[in-house]
């Protein structure tokens, strides 16, 4: 009985350790181009941090022209910081 105690206090503590998010560290998504949107962002951040485990730092979009016939593009940026 005592082995198996042991045998899955051991198992816990690996899951444990294996589940560490990157916390503290800035991270900083590119979401720009057609078809994108602060969604695509937030997905990243999601994935990097786990689901809404982080903390907006800033997000900025911007339409910048894309070429000298007028067109424009929206330049999407998010940083968030993991908890």
């Amino acid at each position: 009985m005592r082995i198996c105690i042991c045998i899955l206090f051991a198992a816990l503590a690996a899951g444990c350790m294996n589940e560490t998010k990157p916390s503290g560290k800035n991270f900083s998504y590119d979401c720009s181009g057609a078809g994108k949107g602060w969604g695509d962002c937030r997905e990243k951040a999601d994935a990097q941090c786990g689901t809404n485990n982080y903390t907006i730092v800033s997000g900025a979009g911007d339409a910048v022209a894309k070429s000298p016939g007028g067109n424009t593009e929206m330049k999407r940026t998010l940083v968030v910081t993991c908890k």
